[in-house]
């Protein structure tokens, strides 16, 4: 039995939450959902969905409408999320604006990691454990095996939408800001023990 095209799509973004236009795997089927809008909010409406289309990023999200149903991630993954979403507003800032793919290496992100000061130094299992979940739901992408700092990391405009919708100007200082918190959150715990 052949599946059909709208479920899997359907299933698709119901198990990764994001479908980006500017990525190989996912661009037939992020054009099919544009094409198809109104079916594909017809299938999420009754079950508590909403279907939200950010053409400017060429992302397609799903988000819950009762809130539930959200990734709870560790803290380290939470950190690393924020790095991304930081590295991706500044390449943005940076390139022209005709560039759809945002790259950054290994040794970007262990450098934003190191201004922190956190207690758990950064490494390859650092850095691995804490992209599977984020990969998982179209956040991010390795491009390379993550065995140097060379290494590089496609990052998706969706990291944008992870979080609260803001500029990119307004993204940038509300990210640093998050980060800081840990940054505060680490040296009590320290203080504690």
């Amino acid at each position: 039995m052949a599946i059909d095209i709208k479920e899997e799509i359907a299933n698709y973004l119901l198990n990764n939450c994001f479908l980006i236009g500017n990525v190989d795997s996912t661009r037939e089927k992020y054009y099919y959902v544009i094409n198809h809008e109104e079916a594909f909010r017809s299938i999420f409406q009754p079950i508590g969905y909403t279907l939200v289309i950010h053409r400017n990023l060429r992302v397609v999200q799903l988000v819950n409408n009762h809130g539930t149903g959200r990734l709870s991630l560790k803290k380290y993954e939470s950190i690393m999320l924020l790095i991304f979403r930081l590295l991706y507003v500044e390449k943005r800032e940076s390139l022209s604006t005709n560039i759809d793919e945002v790259v950054a290496t290994v040794e970007e992100v262990k450098n934003e990691y190191e201004k922190l000061n956190l207690p758990k130094k950064f490494d390859r299992a650092l850095l691995e454990d804490s992209m599977r979940n984020i990969k998982r739901y179209n956040l991010v992408q390795p491009l390379d095996k993550l065995l140097d700092m060379n290494a590089r990391i496609q990052i998706y405009p969706s990291v944008m939408l992870a979080m609260p919708d803001t500029n990119i100007s307004k993204a940038y200082e509300q990210t640093s800001a998050y980060l800081q918190q840990y940054v505060n959150s680490d040296e009590e715990e320290e203080a504690d023990d």
